[in-house]
């Protein structure tokens, strides 16, 4: 969402920063190594994140106009991370009767690297555009040794499902004859298309994905907003912001009932197929997934699911979870430290 507080920064932007890093403690259970990233002040948003959540009224109404949903998902003010030379050529590719706009980020001293990261950008499927997010991905593709290829996937309801799906499936097919191991990552329902495409990778035999990076990722889709997976009250906050953080949950039930409308458009489909609902697939399909995700990230209860069963089924997943912070953090690339925390700790994971 946008919010005017995407273009500043934090103060102690550079103290939090080395503090963050110097946060090595982790745990190890059934499978998954777990990052808990808490605040000096535990359980207290960020202060840039709680500007764009105090104000939200009880029981908040999200429009579902499609152009105001849109709308919703532009970006602004993020601060270019890196410091070396970097090449960013547009690319069309052609592939498995589809074309496919992708955006190729690379380091010059790593233009002939092996490893390919695709990235699918957020945006509830129904919006967001690779140019979102390139900023983060200039400093991942900086700090890992990869070539990152942003996908201008096909969007919602213009082009519903599979179609996103697709493109990102004939990218890496193109891709699979240049590089020696291909990954892939997205963000929110950017993260789901890339769970999809992997699962097809491997069922179609075009080839295994090395591994999956996944920001604050929507893992089921026609969820029970009554359910455990929806429940807050699960969720550690000091007393004063709690009754925001509800309403923040309020408002991600209704999006996250229009963003499946939108993204099936009236077709007669489950919900519950495990291309639509990764949390539903078989685990196995997803061999070292690293998920990152805020502490007040509605998508927090079902990503911590997902990632128990990969854990459990794989023996290598990891879990990244960042106090204070919430969704679509990626927003605030260069202007909360966090973010950068959690780019450095993707790259690390590839």
């Amino acid at each position: 969402m946008l919010n005017d507080t995407t273009t500043k920064r934090s103060t102690d932007y550079q103290d939090e920063l080395t503090r963050l890093a110097h946060l090595t403690t982790h745990q190890v259970q059934n499978g998954v190594t777990s990052w808990f990233k808490e605040r000096v002040t535990p359980h207290t948003y960020e202060p840039l994140i709680w500007e764009t959540v105090k104000d939200l009224p009880e029981n908040p109404h999200l429009d579902t106009d499609l152009t105001s949903l849109r709308q919703g998902t532009e970006t602004s003010g993020q601060r270019d991370l890196t410091t070396t030379d970097m090449k960013i050529q547009m690319r069309q590719i052609v592939a498995m009767n589809r074309r496919v706009r992708v955006i190729r980020i690379a380091r010059m001293d790593h233009l002939n690297a092996d490893h390919a990261l695709v990235y699918f950008h957020g945006g509830a499927y129904y919006g967001g555009t690779p140019e979102d997010v390139l900023v983060a991905m200039k400093y991942l593709a900086e700090q890992a040794n990869c070539v990152v290829y942003n996908v201008d996937y096909a969007l919602a309801p213009e082009q519903p499902y599979p179609a996103g799906i697709l493109d990102g499936l004939a990218v890496i097919a193109d891709l699979k004859a240049t590089y020696a191991q291909i990954s892939v990552s997205g963000d929110s329902a950017g993260a789901s298309i890339a769970l999809a495409v992997s699962q097809l990778c491997r069922s179609m035999g075009i080839c295994e994905i090395a591994s999956h990076i996944l920001f604050y990722p929507t893992v089921i889709q026609g969820s029970d907003y009554q359910g455990d997976l929806w429940n807050d009250r699960q969720i550690d906050v000091v007393a004063g912001q709690r009754p925001a953080l509800h309403r923040f949950y309020q408002l991600f039930e209704q999006l996250d009932e229009i963003m499946s409308d939108y993204y099936v458009n009236g077709q007669a489909v489950d919900l519950k197929a495990p291309l639509l609902s990764p949390l539903l697939a078989d685990p196995h399909n997803f061999k070292k997934t690293t998920v990152l995700i805020g502490e007040f990230d509605p998508f927090r209860l079902q990503a911590e699911a997902f990632i128990r069963q990969v854990g459990s089924a794989n023996q290598d997943a990891r879990y990244i979870r960042y106090g204070g912070m919430s969704h679509a953090f990626l927003n605030f690339t260069g202007n909360v430290p966090a973010v950068q925390d959690a780019l450095k700790m993707a790259a690390q994971s590839l």
